[in-house]
């Protein structure tokens, strides 16, 4: 499997409690959504009137003072048809529209007929027929309810350390770039590509998962009892998967992919550290919204699987050299119970997922695929070149 899971499986120790963690919808990572970060371009502050009445009436009036008699003009030549450079001319929004089209468009959603499940396909545009163009990429099958009315008691157990987790979970509502940005220096001003390209990212995960959250249609922990009483307003879409478990590791992935491209020190001899601390933080981030009593802990493990898999699958978008991703499955079914009302081994364990994942211990719930054929995107490859020049 690919060398990002080998790495986190083989530098990080395991994890009690205090280890977990948890993200959610676009409000995971929503600081990163809009770029709103950029929006202010601080060098530019005098243009951000241009738009005002005011400004149109004193450009109207400065037109007819200074315009003269109309001229003949030499008549300039269009931009290069359908070339990457142009990406750069665009404002960030319009790149954010071009790669989310990219994304997407080489992805199908099927919702399976035998199973409670549904699988995210991806487009091979190497395949000699149409029949044969679309390869897995992620496939998630549901618990059954026994299961997860059985999960309860890990979210009483949970609820204890809401008094410690209260400001992260408030906090993490608004967006997680903060907790981001406390581990890899970014900066709207010193790494805007960065942010871009985590951004789509982020996207292509809250896209991903939503369409999982529909399908699936999971109930959330307080429609199981009464006793769970959420410390934050109830999402009113599925529980499983998780978002947040979805988003943060997607971010984890990208940006520790990011800081290993740049090749220069720290990240480069000591990248497990920053990969350790990133992943450490993604599962925290998930755990989160089990402490808040909104998601079950096979929420936040199937989440952190689609969270891995789209990481890697972006990546490897953007990727010239070998594009080839793996697919993986998460069977809900096969996820360790809890019996007898006593907490067993059903509970969040992020290094036993990245373990599974990477082939080196085995799980009956996580099974994958190695090498699935797409292509790389020039689009996406141009952003990428120029996120990872901001940290060489």
């Amino acid at each position: 499997m690919d060398h990002i899971l080998a790495d986190w499986a083989g530098s990080v120790v395991s994890v009690g409690w205090g280890g977990l963690g948890g993200l959610g919808g676009l409000g995971g990572l929503g600081g990163l959504g809009g770029l709103g970060g950029l929006g202010g371009l601080g060098g530019l502050g005098g243009l951000g009137v241009a738009n005002s009445a005011a400004a149109a009436q004193a450009l109207i009036g400065t037109r007819d003072g200074i315009v003269g008699s109309w001229k003949a003009t030499t008549q300039p030549t269009n931009l290069q048809f359908d070339v990457t450079s142009n990406m750069e001319r665009w404002e960030p929004w319009v790149r954010a529209s071009v790669l989310d089209f990219e994304l997407l468009s080489k992805l199908r959603f099927t919702p399976s007929t035998t199973v409670d499940g549904a699988t995210l396909e991806s487009f091979d545009s190497t395949a000699a027929t149409m029949a044969a163009a679309y390869k897995p990429l992620a496939t998630i099958i549901r618990p059954d309810d026994d299961q997860f009315h059985d999960y309860l008691i890990l979210l009483d157990r949970y609820a204890d350390l809401r008094p410690d987790r209260v400001a992260e979970i408030m906090t993490q509502m608004g967006g997680a770039l903060a907790f981001l940005s406390s581990i890899a220096f970014l900066h709207p001003a010193r790494t805007p590509y960065t942010l871009e390209l985590l951004a789509a990212a982020l996207r292509l995960a809250n896209f991903a998962e939503m369409r999982f959250k529909h399908t699936l249609a999971c109930r959330r922990p307080n429609e199981f009892s009464a006793q769970v009483q959420p410390i934050i307003l109830t999402p009113s879409h599925g529980s499983f998967p998780s978002g947040h478990a979805t988003e943060s590791f997607t971010m984890a992935v990208v940006l520790w992919e990011i800081l290993k491209a740049s090749g220069i020190e720290p990240y480069n001899t000591d990248s497990a550290d920053w990969g350790e601390q990133l992943a450490r933080l993604a599962a925290r981030v998930a755990t989160n919204r089990t402490v808040a009593g909104v998601h079950f802990p096979v929420d936040s493990a199937a989440g952190a699987v689609l969270g891995i898999t789209l990481g890697l699958y972006f990546v490897k978008r953007c990727d010239t050299t070998s594009p080839a991703y793996d697919a993986f499955e998460f069977d809900g079914r096969k996820y360790p119970a809890t019996t007898g009302g006593t907490m067993n081994d059903g509970d969040f364990y992020w290094k036993v997922i990245v373990d599974a994942m990477n082939g080196t211990s085995a799980k009956p719930y996580i099974t994958g695929t190695a090498g699935q054929p797409q292509q790389y995107s020039d689009l996406l490859n141009w952003l990428w070149g120029e996120a990872v020049a901001e940290w060489s």
